[in-house]
This record gives C-alpha cells, structure tokens and sequence, in this order.
C-alpha cells in the first residue's frame, strides 16, 4: 500500500476453532458456526462468506463505474461462486464466476461494466494474479 492511501474503516473477525469453530464477525459480533465445505452440519464455510463479501463488494464496484460512466442501471443481481481447488503437490487455490443481471442493460453495455468494475473493485485488485476470476453476463435475474 502506498503512503498516499487514505484508510476508510477496518473491520475484524474474531475466529476460533479454525473451519470447525465459530467466527464473531464485525461491530454487532454476528456469531457464525463455521464448518468444513463439504460437512453435512449446520453452519458455513470460509469460501461462502467470501463469496458473499466478493458479490457485495463487486455490486457496489459495479454502480459505483455506471455512476461515473452515466450509465443508468436498475439493480443489479450478482452471484459468486468460489471454487477451492487442489494441485498434484496438495497446495490450494481459489477460483472464482462473478455472474451478473443488470435488469435493462444491454449485454455489450453490461459486459463493459463488469469489466470496468472488476478493475476498481477493492476484492478483484486484491486476488489479481493469484485467483482466476471469470466474469458473467446473465440473461435472467437470479
């Protein structure tokens, strides 16, 4: 980070227990069970609350660049999927679709504004270079 970044805010998450315990997310302290991807208990794993965080943030990128560019859209729908993906020497990574309605938008305007948001987005300047990020036009809303 450069000297001429302004902080915003910082935000914590108090975790215990690894992909078995329990995270304390935030100001208000949301209690979260967290369990391993493919457990069939209650609870979430680590990569949905990515996904979840990714989309918003995305979201947000995303009518932040129409605004600039003066381009009306309605709101938009997004969904995350994030993939963990194993290699031959048992290192992990992560991939992820960004799928995107824009009800109203055109689909070369809409995949114009993905792109423009996926180069401001604070999530997709943070994984650029080490997590393979596909981009989607939806046709349909979520």
């Amino acid at each position: 980070m450069t000297t001429e970044a302004k902080l915003l805010f910082t935000t914590t998450s108090d975790v215990h227990g690894g992909r078995t315990g329990q995270a304390f997310i935030g100001r208000d302290r949301l209690n979260v069970t967290l369990r391993p991807p493919h457990a069939r208990t209650e609870g979430t794993d680590p990569e949905e609350l990515f996904a979840a965080g990714y989309a918003s943030c995305f979201l947000s990128a995303l009518q932040s660049v129409a605004r600039r560019d003066g381009v009306t859209i309605g709101t938009p729908q997004g969904r995350a999927h994030v993939s963990l993906h194993t290699d031959a020497s048992g290192g992990y990574s992560l991939g992820v679709k960004m799928q995107v309605f824009l009800p109203g938008t055109p689909h070369d305007t809409a995949t114009q504004l993905l792109h423009a948001a996926h180069a401001v987005c604070p999530y997709s300047r943070a994984v650029a270079g080490n997590v393979d990020v596909q981009l989607e036009v939806l046709s349909a809303p979520l």
